[in-house]
């Protein structure tokens, strides 16, 4: 069996003034930080083998201070990444609702209708983002394996090991900064343990 510690990154400066990322990026604020080293102490206990982290600047932050005092090699994956986010990336809310209010809405309340013109579907998040976690479970078997990735690619990943359709991508709870997804690998199944949680923040 492989567990997996899935975490997404703390809360950042472009998160704090509600633009999208995707792709692109901007520091961790005081407060994700400090969520971060909350979450770090928790996770003292835990004995990782590994670490893995989406390529992102926001990703690499988070992992250094969950890192903090562990001599692990940390590998880093394109394909740990957000959905990439094409022309609202680096744009509030409130512009793309200016402009793409249709389109905006339907990516947040019905993900099944959702288009991707411009944008990375969901489909192909969950595809690249399965197909990594496949790879390191291959290669830790019996190990506990901690990840820094996105809320987007986290939901994708939670979306199929339940194997529900996309129209339940955005089911509760949220995947709030430093939160601890984990789930597991037996053989060829499966199972999410705990979504989202946030016991370090309390």
């Amino acid at each position: 069996m492989t567990t997996f510690y899935l975490v997404r990154h703390g809360e950042t400066q472009w998160n704090q003034e509600r633009r999208l990322q995707g792709w692109l990026d901007s520091p961790l604020t005081g407060n994700g930080r400090a969520a971060a080293e909350k979450l770090h102490k928790q996770l003292q206990q835990i004995p990782f083998t590994a670490a893995y982290c989406s390529s992102s600047g926001r990703a690499r932050e988070t992992m250094a201070i969950l890192m903090a005092n562990r001599k692990l090699p940390i590998a880093y994956e394109d394909d740990l990444r957000e959905i990439y986010l094409g022309k609202w990336q680096g744009q509030t809310i409130d512009d793309i609702l200016a402009t793409h209010k249709l389109d905006y809405e339907l990516y947040t309340n019905y993900p099944a209708q959702f288009v991707a013109s411009h944008t990375e579907s969901f489909g192909a998040v969950t595809e690249r983002a399965m197909f990594t976690l496949k790879k390191i479970a291959a290669q830790h078997q019996n190990e506990t394996i901690l990840i820094v990735s996105h809320a987007v690619t986290i939901k994708c990943i939670i979306n199929a090991i339940l194997q529900r359709s996309i129209s339940e991508l955005w089911a509760a709870p949220y995947i709030h900064g430093t939160s601890v997804t984990v789930i597991e690998r037996q053989g060829q199944q499966w199972l999410v343990k705990d979504i989202g949680n946030l016991h370090h923040l309390q």
